[in-house]
């Protein structure tokens, strides 16, 4: 919470003059961040790129040629860029929807022994923290626990939230032509910076009965705390000294009618909710139980308790079938116990706008006498699919007596395999101008330096897989009082990452 503060009083302190929006809810703050003056008028402009595309000139030799380009209502809007913001939407629901929870059937399972009544541990260990346990925890009994997870999302496909670029591709047609009859030049490349923070954290109650000795029923109640602080700023056209064959500031510029081919500061937003998640239902049953292996088979069904608009919840119902096998050796020197045990599933969602695409408003503004249209705020949402998900993990816990369990797993997720994910991957195009602003000379063919552009482009929905490692301890501290450690590892670095995250819990069975 204090790196989001952070970043919320970085973005304060570099305001534009004018007065910027307030996004109505946390998965709108990127959007929000991208609103700035680039359109004279109430802030409230995305980055729009406009291109002369009304009145056909040649580029040279035209006497009419500095009116035509200097007049407003000769652009239009080429493109806007919120791809990115689609992508981390879905990116953030998606993280939500498989945040990996404590096994509510962890801890201290009893059977009472048929021969002499007393109540004997059924296992040596204390049982998983991640990983689904395949033991239930016997007819009638009752368990609660508490956990809490701490994420501090740190970059996105590998490149730190601080330090992001956007990248318009250019290659839209405008009217302008080298010369009378000529083909028209094209729109040139743009990028844009944007700096982010995001946070989420999770404190979730379990509780799980056992209806049969063979049968349990868990539910999970979380709460949510979501903070997103983002900054857009660095607009940069690359259209060199602005003028010369076939560079031209004229063909594409941020404000209609004039050579502005930088945006210093665009804007930026923040903002943090806590409420309520999406209630989790887990239903398991034990379907081999032997001394040396116990195999269980469940479904997950989250509900969507949670407001998404806040990245409180996912807003869709989804639904994960799961199998679930733990294994037991026999005890060893000092009762140390090895016990392997393996989780297998495939969450599937519904349709949300976490999952959709950020849609800003067609709007008009007054320039030098003329109508202009250009896109801003506010926003809306398509609605599409959540990411399937198929997550798998392999461990083993190691019991030393009967106070002491270590947990070490690997986890692993393949993200949308049936309904892709949204996603932004890094492109650079070479041997570009430089933006060094306009010459004002349309005669002038000084050389302009010659650059890179590289920065984030939508790519579609796409699969790939992320993984992590598990790294776990809990204690028996009195009775029937479990605490639980750990912290989480992420390996790989595609899409969200939140590289460390720890865990803490304290369970209970009665």
């Amino acid at each position: 919470m204090k790196k989001v503060a952070l970043v919320a009083m970085t973005v304060l302190l570099v305001r534009s003059v004018k007065a910027q929006l307030q996004p109505p809810s946390v998965y709108q703050v990127l959007g929000y961040s991208a609103t700035g003056s680039n359109v004279p008028g109430p802030a409230g402009a995305v980055p729009n790129i406009f291109t002369e595309n009304v009145v056909s000139t040649a580029l040279e030799g035209d006497p009419n040629f500095g009116k035509v380009v200097t007049t407003a209502a000769n652009y239009g809007v080429s493109r806007s860029l919120l791809q990115l913001d689609s992508a981390l939407n879905a990116s953030i629901a998606t993280a939500l929807s498989i945040i990996p929870l404590s096994s509510p059937a962890s801890g201290v399972i009893l059977r009472r022994d048929p021969d002499t009544g007393a109540e004997l541990p059924e296992s040596s260990t204390l049982g998983t923290i991640f990983t689904e346990r395949a033991e239930t925890i016997g007819r009638r009994r009752l368990y609660i626990g508490f956990s809490h997870q701490d994420f501090h999302f740190t970059s996105f496909n590998g490149t730190s939230l601080n330090g992001l670029s956007l990248l318009y591709t250019g290659g839209d047609p405008s009217k302008i032509s080298p010369s009378q009859g000529a083909t028209g030049i094209t729109t040139v490349p743009a990028s844009f910076n944007v700096g982010m923070g995001i946070h989420l954290s999770q404190d979730i109650t379990f509780l799980t009965y056992g209806v049969t000795g063979r049968f349990d029923v868990s539910v999970g109640l979380p709460v949510v705390h979501s903070g997103v602080a983002a900054r857009t700023y660095n607009g940069l056209i690359y259209a060199g000294t602005g003028f010369g064959n076939p560079t031209c500031w004229c063909v594409n510029t941020f404000t209609p009618g004039a050579p502005t081919l930088e945006l210093p500061q665009i804007g930026d937003a923040g903002l943090s909710k806590t409420g309520f998640g999406d209630v989790l239902v887990r239903l398991k049953g034990t379907v081999v139980r032997k001394r040396n292996v116990v195999m269980a088979v469940g479904g997950d069904l989250r509900l969507p308790t949670g407001n998404e608009t806040s990245f409180l919840g996912t807003g869709t119902t989804s639904f994960k079938p799961f199998t679930a096998v733990s294994l037991y050796t026999r005890p060893v020197r000092n009762l140390v116990v090895f016990s392997p045990h393996f989780d297998v599933g495939w969450q599937f969602a519904g349709k949300s706008i976490l999952g959709g695409a950020l849609q800003p408003t067609t709007l008009t503004e007054t320039i030098s006498g003329n109508q202009v249209t250009y896109l801003g705020a506010p926003f809306t949402a398509t609605k599409d699919f959540i990411p399937d998900v198929f997550s798998w993990a392999a461990g083993t816990e190691v019991a030393v007596g009967h106070h002491n369990t270590f947990i070490v797993d690997v986890l692993g997720n393949q993200i949308g395999r049936i309904h892709g994910m949204p996603n932004a991957l890094n492109q650079s195009i070479t041997g570009l101008s430089l933006p060094t602003g306009p010459n004002g000379d349309p005669k002038n063919q000084a050389t302009p330096t010659i650059g890179t552009a590289t920065g984030l482009v939508s790519v579609g929905r796409v699969s790939f897989g992320q993984y992590s490692g598990s790294f776990g301890y809990k204690v028996r501290v009195a009775g029937n009082l479990v605490a639980s450690l750990n912290i989480l590892v992420r390996f790989d670095n595609n899409g969200l990452t939140a590289r460390t995250v720890p865990f803490y819990g304290l369970s209970y069975t009665f």
